[in-house]
C-alpha cells in the first residue's frame, strides 16, 4: 500500500457517495458513509503500521551492515507482532517509541516537539488515527462510530505522514561514503571485534 492508493481509495468513496447523494438515495449513502469512515481509518493505521515496522526492520541493513543476528533479532523480538507496543495509544503519546532507539534518540524528538508546532500535530493525528484503528478493530466493527468526517481523517493523515516521514529520516538518513557508520561499526572499530575478523557475508566472527 502506498500514499497514493489511501488518495485513491478516499476519492473513489467520495465519488461514490456523491454519486448516491445526486440521485437521491439518501439511505445508500448514509450507510456507504458510515462504512467508508470505518474502512478508511483501517486502512491508514494499516500503511503507518507497514510503514514504521518496515523502518524498524530496515535498521539493521543501514547501520550494522545486514547482520544476520541483528537483523533476525529484530525481525523476532522487534518487529513481528510488535507495533502496537510502540506506542501508548490510550495516552496518546509516542515517548515509547522514541525509547526505543536511546534516551539521546528520545531527548532529540522531545526538543522537536517543543519546538515545532507542526510536528506535534503530526504526531497528534498519528496516534489519533491509530487509536481509533484499534477501537474499531477491537470494538464491534459493524455499530463503531467514527466521529470523524473523510474529510477530517484525511487531513489527519496527510498530517500524519510529516511524523512518518521523520521517523525514516532520522533513523535511516543518507550514509555518507567512506564513513564508520556505513560499515555498521563505531569509528576505529571496523576492523576487529574481540580480537576476531567479520565474515561479511554470514556475520559470523572469526578467530
Amino acid at each position: 500500500m502506498s500514499v497514493a492508493a489511501i488518495e485513491a481509495f478516499y476519492r473513489g468513496n467520495v465519488e461514490l457517495i456523491e454519486f448516491l447523494l445526486a440521485n437521491e438515495q439518501l439511505s445508500y449513502a448514509s450507510d456507504a458513509a458510515d462504512n467508508f469512515r470505518r474502512s478508511l481509518v483501517i486502512a491508514i493505521g494499516s500503511f503507518f503500521e507497514g510503514e514504521i515496522s518496515d523502518i524498524v526492520r530496515q535498521l539493521p541493513f543501514h547501520h550494522a551492515n545486514g547482520n544476520a543476528f541483528l537483523t533476525s533479532l529484530i525481525e523476532r523480538k522487534a518487529v513481528s507482532r510488535q507495533y502496537h507496543t510502540y506506542f501508548d495509544w490510550e495516552n496518546s503519546s509516542a515517548n515509547s517509541f522514541f525509547s526505543m532507539f536511546g534516551a539521546e534518540y528520545k531527548a532529540a524528538c522531545q526538543r522537536k516537539l517543543n519546538d515545532e508546532p507542526s510536528f506535534k500535530s503530526a504526531v497528534q493525528a498519528f496516534l489519533s488515527l491509530g487509536a481509533t484503528r484499534n477501537q474499531i478493530a477491537h470494538k464491534n466493527y459493524v455499530s463503531f462510530n467514527v466521529d470523524k468526517t473523510p474529510e477530517d481523517i484525511v487531513k489527519e493523515f496527510r498530517q500524519a505522514l510529516t511524523f512518518v516521514e521523520y521517523v525514516r529520516a532520522s533513523l535511516l538518513p543518507p550514509k555518507q561514503p567512506n564513513s564508520a557508520e556505513q560499515s555498521g561499526y563505531p569509528a576505529g572499530g571496523a576492523q576487529n571485534n574481540a580480537g576476531g575478523s567479520r565474515d561479511s557475508e554470514s556475520g559470523r566472527i572469526s578467530p
